[in-house]
């Protein structure tokens, strides 16, 4: 008898989380951006996010000590994200949705366009942070596209979308730039909290989109926004906006960027399902039959959304030793080619042919002033590692990185920590 595969609770949270994220850009695009569609669209995009950013604000300030030790790459993810996901994303979603309003081109055409931006995240998931999912993840994966399409085009068909209209290559760079913003997004909450993640993503891109508009003059529109857009552009900012991204990068956090993608589909199932309730509009029996196969098609995928366990080697570098005199002699690695939350892990580790079990600090180092080190202890050995490869297999982690206010306590935590593995 095969055992079921027993869904992990923090990929469930994880999922429900992007989904509801979800359904806030849903409520978005049917209901509140069509209210825009006489201003441009660079200055919807730089309201909006200016706005978020002054709500998000107080997170940056509380976590300065965290964001003052994100390296260079963290930096560039940060840069990425809000460039891609923030301006360039949302500014060409909005100037689709904004042509299908004025009759040039049809929903259609976007919402179907948008169907590949799981396609570029997951490529980019495997290449960017080298995520490993099992085949059937990934073959759920692709139904869920295909039902997604199927969804969202059940009654018009794709043969009516014309492809070279300039909305749908706004469909399609918009497609990329979320995608590849999903996998970057997940380099960030890996080294740094949610909270101030959406606080610097919301500031970068108000900064971005304001040089945008200077440039284009758009900015001098500002006085033709009226008092009812005024108000929602303020519900945005708590709904489909800030208040989106807050609950998207909580999720991100607990799921591999590949799995959040195709939770992200969730958008064109609920965008159906209101148009249903609110304006009647009736499923035909294709459509029924596609929104039951996405929602199977996402209860496997948070089963099987479960990375499988990462494995990399590393050579042991001489360092300043403080472990030793701590009495917990810890083996510093080199350069370290894997992308992971900073924490505490149990490991096993292969070194002259045999292995042993250990633990991993992976991060930075908040009980002294240094950046993102890599560093493990191992159980039961001795000798000398300088110089040596060692193969490290990750098991699970076992806490967040945590500062100490004495020599005494962080001993103790290295105790705890040994006596978990």
């Amino acid at each position: 008898m095969f055992k079921s595969k027993k869904i992990d609770k923090s990929v469930l949270i994880g999922a429900l989380s992007i989904m509801l994220a979800a359904l806030l850009w849903s409520l978005d695009g049917v209901f509140i951006r069509p209210k825009f569609y006489m201003l441009p669209a660079g200055l919807v995009v730089f309201i909006e996010h200016l706005l978020g950013f002054i709500i998000l604000s107080p997170f940056i300030i509380m976590s300065w000590y965290k964001i003052k030790k994100l390296d260079r790459r963290d930096w560039g993810a940060i840069f990425w994200v809000a460039l891609f996901g923030g301006v360039i994303g949302t500014l060409f979603i909005t100037k689709a949705f904004f042509a299908a309003i004025l009759g040039s081109v049809t929903f259609a055409t976007v919402v179907l366009l948008q169907k590949l931006q799981p396609v570029f995240a997951l490529l980019l998931a495997r290449i960017v942070l080298k995520e490993k999912l099992s085949r059937l993840f990934y073959l759920w994966a692709l139904i869920a596209i295909v039902a997604a399409g199927f969804l969202a085009f059940g009654k018009t068909g794709i043969g009516e979308i014309n492809w070279l209209n300039n909305a749908a290559i706004f469909a399609i760079i918009a497609a990329f730039a979320f995608g590849s913003s999903t996998v970057f997004g997940k380099r960030i909450v890996n080294h740094l909290d949610f909270k101030p993640t959406a606080a610097l993503r919301f500031g970068l891109t108000s900064i971005l989109i304001l040089i945008y508009i200077l440039i284009t003059g758009d900015i001098t529109e500002i006085s033709a926004v009226s008092s009812v857009q005024w108000w929602l552009l303020a519900l945005i900012v708590f709904t489909s906006g800030a208040g989106a991204i807050f609950i998207y990068y909580f999720g991100l956090k607990k799921v591999p960027a590949s799995a959040a993608t195709i939770a992200e589909l969730f958008w064109p199932f609920s965008a159906v399902i209101l148009d249903y309730i609110l304006n009647g509009n009736v499923l035909n029996s294709i459509q029924i039959v596609a929104a039951l196969v996405l929602l199977l098609a996402f209860y496997m995928i948070v089963k099987y959304g479960k990375q499988k366990k990462k494995t990399f080697i590393a050579r042991v570098i001489d360092g300043v030793k403080r472990g030793r005199r701590l009495g917990f002699p810890t083996a510093n690695l080199d350069k370290v080619d894997i992308d992971i939350s900073h924490g505490i892990y149990a490991v096993e580790v292969g070194v002259d042919k045999k292995t042993y079990k250990g633990a991993l600090h992976f991060g930075p180092k908040d009980t002294f002033k240094e950046g993102p080190t890599s560093e493990v202890i191992l159980k039961d050995f001795e000798g000398n590692l300088y110089g040596k490869d060692l193969q490290v297999r990750i098991l699970k982690k076992i806490r967040d990185i945590r500062k100490y206010k004495s020599i005494k306590k962080l001993k103790k935590a290295i105790g705890d920590d040994l006596d978990k593995i």
